[in-house]
């Protein structure tokens, strides 16, 4: 009896011990820091608690709503809170409850501010971002202006945005996923601040995403704004076969607002016509097929790509904490592509015959795509985030092969319907302790026919997310959770149930304010696609075939790494990745046929990469723009006794001028861009090498801009794409040559017309918050 209650008062104590960690003592300082006029809190603000002499004793920041609290250190008489664009808040500390704090806007710098290094804010999973008339200066559209983030990369030649060197990237307008093509040509001036989400959790970790932007826009506009852009690639040296017109790029964004609703259409129309010469060399045991060598002054390959897009959606605020969003987008795509080889055929290194090889692929689709969005805010401690989207996809790939005798001829038609659902919760405790509790199902159900046979597989998936945000003390934040994910496959042959966990840990120390490091541990998925199951066979050459894998299970990879950020502009980050599962090709003797070869997917023994990347953006001064990121891994995988192993070195530097009063850009950068991605048995690159230079201009009232950018013939990249797959009795090395970006040149042309006004939101006299703040706080 007696054990049994020093059982129950131990557990009190330690109950009492848990509540007064999260509980506010009474040597806490407080408050909520928010703008004078709009009443909105100020984010990240930076606050110190002084002495008489005014030598500061502690700081700390302001969260995302505008709070702070600190325990108040001995002889602290005064507190001083800083922020960008207002005048600094000085007062004698009188009490420690403060409730409200009203700032007020610096006359001077009604408009803009200068971008520093407080500029930019690092948390524990994003780096936060206000975007000021100088950080924005010589950047016409959002995607332009988010190159110039630190790790954020912005490729001018095939408008595609990595972060960290991952091209896994989704972009989303104040927290809603719309239209990629759309947000990435906002023009830039409509931008507020922006968040880089590096660790993003719940959906967007179990739909791949490796890295979100949320581009927060300005809400001081009512009107109509409109902004075309057009940009047209030329080869004025022959290197694309004769074909002046290498790709154009054009699309357009219409926006109208008015009070509650907001409506917006977008149009993107995308043309691609290259001319490359290509060559392999392949070998079945002691037989051997290889081409003439490649001819860059006559190319032997053509790939023509069309594809266009209209959306049309609308945003409307139900009440001040309330909105829903709807977007209904469709996209459409043709792609032709042909390759002839000239052969010569060996065996034993004996020349038998020389031959000919013709290969053809042709595919089209249709993609209908609807998404409603809701966002709600009940309180300051509670929000809600739901959306659904619904898909249907239709169309066919046909696959036309000959050589000499041997003719192969396949034409697939397929079709599918997908279904998300996602819900998110997030509450706040305290200012130090936040739940982030999520629920997502995916419904998808694919079809491929050939002739008369037919492969069907239905996808779900219900996962549920949890996450907990805790700061401990000021100097230690923490993140830590995961996601739970049941994934239910069905085929015509068999059907799959598996079931995986992904962890997420976030630990950041902040020893100072010019230095913090995070240490991470997280886990993510990789679900095969319909091709990476289905059974038909498609002929790549006479010998060689290729087919899915309806045994695939998901693979999982787990990542261990650490960001070192320094003085807000460096990121050093050592990591190693490894996978028990991982997806990748893999080549042998066809099981059926002995005489032949045959390509499939697996999933692999074992997988590894470790690494280091380096990211320093500086500002030098307002008119120079330096950014560098330097990567280097080396990359690791195993199947069936068989592996490959190799090296991978990328980097990218820029420097810019920039001349804001004559409306003048001028820059240069280079590329390193090309990688290696490893397999079983070889490598397979992608990306692009290349150095541009870049002349920009605005005309009628920065209305108005061209841009001229010109990527010179560097003989020392490499501009080759090379696969590779060596077996015991198979080799294959596949390599085409885009030796036509050298000498590229293209013209940008950007048009912006706006027939609106500036609105600036008006608070009443009595406005609560401006009530609370006469009551219980210093307020302004």
């Amino acid at each position: 009896m007696i054990r049994k209650k020093l059982s129950l008062t131990l557990l009190f104590v330690l109950t009492l011990n848990v509540f007064s960690t999260y509980a506010k003592s009474a040597d806490d300082i407080s408050a909520t820091i928010k703008d004078s006029k709009t009443k909105q809190p100020l984010e990240f603000a930076t606050v110190e608690l002084l002495n008489e002499k005014d030598s500061t004793l502690i700081g700390c920041m302001a969260d995302s709503k505008g709070y702070f609290q600190v325990t108040a250190p001995a002889k602290v008489a005064k507190l001083r809170i800083r922020y960008m664009g207002y005048k600094t808040f000085d007062a004698p500390l009188k009490e420690y409850d403060l409730g409200t704090l009203l700032m007020e806007e610096e006359a001077s710098n009604l408009g803009e501010v200068t971008i520093k290094g407080k500029g930019k804010t690092n948390k524990i999973d994003r780096d936060v971002y206000y975007v000021t008339k100088e950080f924005r200066a010589g950047t016409v559209t959002s995607q332009e202006l988010l190159g110039k983030l630190n790790g954020v990369n912005y490729n001018r030649y095939d408008r595609s945005i990595t972060v960290n060197g991952s091209s896994k990237v989704l972009i989303l307008v104040d927290g809603i996923e719309k239209d990629q093509d759309m947000v990435k040509n906002l023009p830039s001036d409509r931008i507020d601040r922006v968040e880089v989400i590096k660790d993003p959790v719940g959906k967007y970790a179990a739909d791949g995403y490796t890295a979100v932007i949320n581009i927060l826009l300005k809400k001081d506009y009512s009107g109509v704004d409109m902004f075309i852009t057009n940009t047209t690639f030329f080869d004025f040296v022959g290197s694309n076969g004769g074909d002046v017109f290498t790709q154009n790029f054009g699309t357009a964004n219409v926006t109208y607002t008015y009070k509650k609703l907001n409506l917006f259409t977008s149009g993107m129309l995308y043309t691609g016509n290259f001319n490359i010469p290509a060559e392999y060399v392949k070998r079945y045991g002691e037989l051997t097929s290889a081409t003439t060598p490649k001819d860059e002054d006559h190319p032997n390959s053509s790939v023509n790509s069309q594809n266009g897009k209209i959306t049309f959606g609308a945003d409307y605020t139900l009440s001040k904490k309330h909105l829903v969003s709807a977007e209904f987008k469709y996209t459409g795509s043709k792609d032709n592509s042909s390759t002839s080889y000239d052969l010569i055929n060996s065996l034993s290194n004996v020349i038998l015959d020389t031959t000919f090889s013709f290969n053809k692929t042709r595919s089209h689709s249709d993609n209908l795509q609807g998404t409603v969005t809701y966002k709600g805010k009940f309180d300051e401690n509670n929000t809600l985030d739901a959306d659904v989207r619904y898909n249907h996809s239709a169309g066919n790939s046909f696959n036309f092969y000959e050589q000499d005798n041997f003719l192969s001829e396949t034409n697939i038609k397929s079709s599918g319907d997908f279904v998300r659902t996602n819900v998110n919760y997030m509450h706040q405790f305290t200012p130090g302790l936040s739940l982030d509790l999520g629920y997502g199902n995916v419904y998808n159900q694919s079809t491929s026919k050939l002739l008369s046979q037919s492969f069907t597989q239905e996808e779900y998936r219900n996962r549920v997310s949890l996450y907990m945000s805790y700061r401990p003390i000021q100097k230690i934040n923490t993140k830590v959770g995961g996601i739970l994910e049941n994934y239910n496959q069905k085929n015509s042959n068999k059907e799959v149930n598996q079931t995986a966990f992904m962890p997420f840990v976030n630990v950041q120390y902040i020893p100072n304010k010019n230095f913090n490091v995070v240490a991470k541990y997280h886990a993510t998925s990789e679900y095969p696609d319909i091709d990476q199951l289905t059974v038909f066979k498609t002929a790549q050459d006479s010998l060689l075939w290729s087919t899915g894998n309806s045994n695939l299970k998901t693979g999982l990879d787990h990542e261990l790494s650490m960001d070192f950020n320094v003085m807000n502009f460096i990121t050093l980050t050592p990591y190693y990745t490894f996978s028990k599962s991982k997806i990748a090709n893999y080549v042998r003797v066809d099981p059926e046929n002995s005489n032949f070869y045959l390509s499939s997917p697996v999933n692999a023994d074992k997988y590894n990469r470790f690494g280091a990347s380096l990211n320093f953006t500086i500002p030098l001064g307002k008119t120079l723009f330096w950014q560098n990121r330097f990567d280097w891994n080396r990359n690791h995988m195993a199947y069936n006794g068989e592996s490959y192993s190799g090296n991978n070195f990328n980097m990218n530097l820029s420097l810019f001028y920039v001349n804001q009063e004559k409306g003048w850009v001028a820059g240069a950068a280079l590329q390193k861009m090309q990688r290696r991605e490893i397999g079983i048995q070889g490598y397979s690159a992608d990306g692009n090498d290349m150095m541009i230079l870049l002349l920009q201009k605005s005309f009628l009232q920065k209305k108005l801009d061209v841009t001229l950018l010109y990527i010179l013939p560097v003989k020392c990249l490499n501009y080759d794409q090379t696969t590779l797959t060596q077996t015991s009795s198979f080799y294959q090395r596949t390599t085409g040559s885009l030796g036509l970006i050298k000498s590229l040149a293209f013209v940008q042309l950007s048009y912006r017309f706006n027939a609106g006004k500036q609105v600036v939101k008006k608070v009443r006299e009595d406005d609560s918050d401006a009530v609370k703040s006469k009551r219980g706080g210093i307020g302004l």
